[in-house]
């Protein structure tokens, strides 16, 4: 049975209750970071809660759908009420990979998914219940587009103008080696001097830490009467310093999970661009690089 990596899925609904970030129209835009320039593959987003990227766009003939653009996921997935107006044939059972555990989901074939530029034809799906979408989101999610679309060509996400562009990215101030693991994109790091591998993680709302031995000092977490909906430890650390390639956060807050199986997830954790407050960052993984500035 095949085995789907979805990160967001196990993890998401508590971050966007836990974060404190704010919501799409209160995001300031950082006037002191130049605006890409926007070529013809330019495209807008919404943001809400700081961190959830959400473009409109097409799946088959159905129109004006909305796609939650999230790195943390390897293989797209649908929800299962616009799968069953798609009418796929030939759904084979599944299973996500979560946080949390395994759940039982259905892989199918879309014949064609379709936002600003980007148009992928025969493309393989899981199709999954995403209506908790709806507790905490003031907009219907109708998909999660992975990394399966989203890393066929460099991108840039430009959280200050609320654009992604497709296409060759200009320099930004740091660059880091990035590598595909398990068909995320995992790039090597340093948390409170300790190296670790992290994967990048445009779905989530905070850092997250697999717990190991060596874990970071807790702190209380003020959010713990909320009913968490996946089986993982939720528990507030705090770093002293995050280092990217030779850039430097310190005093970073992240939550801390537990992996119940070590080699479900080969790395140490998730980086949020939008949680360490980065305003750029690009994406090549057919060059192995990973770039953003803040």
């Amino acid at each position: 049975m095949p085995i789907r990596l979805s990160l967001s899925l196990g993890v998401l609904v508590s971050f966007i209750v836990l974060s404190h970030s704010a919501s799409a129209s209160d995001v300031p835009h950082r006037d002191t970071v130049p605006a890409i320039d926007a070529p013809v593959e330019t495209l807008r987003f919404d943001l809400y809660q700081g961190f959830v990227i959400v473009v409109h766009g097409s799946a088959g003939p159905l129109k004006n759908l909305n796609f939650f653009l999230d790195t943390g996921t390897n293989q797209s997935t649908f929800d299962s009420a616009i799968a069953s107006k798609l009418n796929l044939r030939d759904q084979k059972a599944s299973e996500v990979a979560l946080l949390g555990g395994r759940e039982r989901a259905l892989d199918a074939v879309l014949p064609m998914l379709r936002f600003g530029a980007v148009e992928q034809s025969d493309l393989e799906i899981t199709i999954a219940d995403l209506s908790f979408f709806r507790k905490d989101l003031p907009v219907r999610i109708d998909a999660i587009v992975g990394l399966d679309v989203l890393g066929q060509r460099p991108f840039v996400i430009d959280y200050s103008t609320r654009t992604i562009r497709f296409g060759p990215s200009p320099p930004l101030a740091i660059t880091v080696p990035l590598r595909r693991d398990g068909g995320l994109a995992v790039f090597d790091a340093e948390i409170d001097h300790r190296p670790v591998r992290l994967a990048f993680d445009t779905g989530a709302g905070t850092l997250v830490l697999f717990n190991t031995d060596a874990t970071p000092r807790q702190v209380p977490d003020t959010a713990s009467g909320r009913k968490n909906p996946a089986s993982f430890e939720n528990k507030q650390v705090e770093l002293r310093s995050v280092r990217v390639g030779t850039e430097e956060f310190r005093q970073e807050p992240a939550r801390l999970a537990r992996n119940p199986q070590p080699s479900q997830f080969e790395f140490d954790g998730l980086m949020s661009p939008a949680a360490l407050g980065i305003s750029r960052v690009s994406v090549n993984l057919a060059g192995g690089i990973l770039q953003f500035s803040r």
